[in-house]
């Protein structure tokens, strides 16, 4: 029923040889400690160097046999979706065609189905509750790290689900990134633009993110696990510490957890919960939070939004949990929180402009208006999460029609050009033109939701109309999407349709 690691090999093999145009196999630079070769799957399509990637892996807990299976099985509906033109559905929840095209030509996909290729040989040869590698650690009778505790992040402190003892199930390992399956993933972060990483475990009906060793606050920035001790084996994190996280971020992982959870709701009615790892159990060393927690120890190091998913239920039968008779309910919920993931990673602006303009002069100019200023305040983080949860669906509108793609871009240069005068105004050309082109985005959308969100940009648009830049920027800080007074025009189209 499962793949074995041969068969995973062989599949990534099959689909890079075959399908060269999507897949290519990657041979990761360290085998297994038992001497096997690890292969990720980058998957894409259309061309362009330095976009944006995404990282799933599994496999990293070897009893958890059926994630692996999935992320191969993802593989498979991307080629066949993107080959046929047709839609992916699981259960009731339908990725469509343009979806699934646009994901592909706008990002690297990276898969690393199977992390621990050892623990899986054991689990389906030996002992199918094996969790750990199969590291042999010396002067002991114990063999094996557990490889979702050995990553570079307050590593080596005994907190909560984490042990320096080697005959433990969550053994740390003998040091920070000790084992060659743990530096491969490390490797890809390294070498690739990755922009959202997810760690694909079993079980529980989980969708976690940062942070692990600690509750997590916005209020203090200075305390930071770079302050905390590491290593020691000895220390424990004082019960009053809580990790800091700037509020855009808090905001973000809330945003793509709960478009995740609503995804795989949609499937067939499964209801995952969104929360802090450490709202589950207190760990450290974990490749979720490590992945995030890169460009804090490092400030040349890019921002990574790192995830931990727990596909399938507790069954009250540990063995079953983890590898269930029948996983192919569980696979369509997991595939279909893999997609939602690899849906919330694409930016619009982003890709708009790679497309349409000569450099990123555009998405940079905007993404300092995002993050040095809106992201400040709570009514500024709101249009941010207004932006994001609709631009994709506003993306896959403009990307199907020529005319109205060339008038995003438009826009958006015309906004990224006001960014770097504050001075400017906002004129009736720049508000009749955005506002044209959202009522073509409101015409091809058919969401009621994203309708009522563009509706809330319009009637702010028609209220900044005439103001400096630096007002519009000021406004948007400091008042909520729907709120504030409504434009004039605004109250009067609503009532000349009542009249009629």
């Amino acid at each position: 029923m499962y793949r074995t690691v041969a068969q995973i090999d062989s599949a990534i093999n099959i689909l890079s040889s075959w399908f060269p145009h999507l897949f290519t196999r990657v041979a990761l630079p360290e085998a297994s400690v038992q001497g096997r070769p690890v292969y990720a799957l980058r998957v894409r399509a259309g061309s362009g160097t330095g976009r944006r990637g995404v990282l799933i892996v599994g496999g990293t807990h070897a009893r958890e046999l059926m994630n692996p299976d999935a992320i191969i099985e993802l593989a498979i509906d991307l080629l066949l979706s993107y080959s046929n033109g047709t839609n992916i559905r699981y259960g009731g929840k339908t990725f469509t065609a343009d979806d699934v095209k646009l994901i592909l030509e706008a990002m690297d996909i990276w898969l690393l189905p199977c992390v621990n290729p050892d623990g899986r040989h054991h689990v389906m040869t030996v002992d199918d509750m094996w969790r750990k590698n199969r590291r042999d650690n010396p002067g002991t009778p114990c063999d094996g790290v557990d490889l979702n505790r050995n990553a570079d992040l307050v590593w080596g402190v005994a907190q909560g689900q984490t042990s320096c003892s080697p005959c433990a199930d969550i053994y740390c390992g003998p040091s920070a990134f000790s084992e060659p399956e743990t530096r491969n993933v490390k490797h890809i972060l390294d070498s690739e633009r990755i922009v959202s990483f997810v760690d694909v475990h079993s079980f529980s009906e989980l969708v976690l993110y940062p942070w692990g060793h600690a509750p997590t606050q916005s209020t203090d920035p200075s305390q930071r696990f770079t302050g905390l001790p590491t290593g020691t084996c000895t220390a424990s994190i004082p019960s009053t510490y809580a990790e800091y996280m700037h509020p855009r971020d808090v905001q973000r992982f809330r945003t793509v957890a709960g478009r995740i959870v609503a995804d795989i709701a949609a499937v067939r009615g499964r209801r995952y919960t969104a929360q802090t790892s450490y709202a589950l159990y207190p760990t450290t060393g974990t490749q979720g939070d490590y992945a995030y927690s890169r460009h804090i120890a490092n400030s040349s190091l890019r921002k990574t939004y790192g995830f931990t998913f727990e596909t399938g239920p507790n069954t009250g039968n540990a063995a079953e949990s983890f590898h269930p008779t029948d996983p192919t309910l569980v696979k369509r919920d997991a595939k279909a929180a893999m997609l939602a993931l690899l849906q919330q990673s694409v930016c619009a602006i982003e890709l708009i402009g790679l497309r349409l303009f000569a450099g990123d002069a555009e998405a940079a100019a905007l993404r300092t208006i995002r993050d040095d200023l809106l992201a400040t305040t709570v009514a500024g983080r709101e249009w941010i999460a207004l932006f994001e949860r609709a631009q994709f669906a506003l993306l896959s509108a403009a990307m199907r029609d020529a005319k109205l793609l060339a008038g995003t871009g438009e826009v958006i240069r015309v906004a990224a050009r006001s960014a770097g005068n504050r001075n400017a105004v906002f004129g009736e050309a720049d508000s009749r033109r955005a506002i044209s082109l959202l009522k073509s985005l409101r015409a091809k959308v058919k969401i009621p939701a994203l309708q009522r969100d563009l509706d809330a940009v319009g009637d702010r648009i028609g209220q900044l109309t005439g103001r400096r830049v630096q007002q519009v920027i000021e406004s948007l800080m400091k008042n909520k999407p729907g709120t504030g007074r409504k434009a004039p025009g605004a109250r009067r189209r609503r009532r000349t349709k009542k009249r009629a």
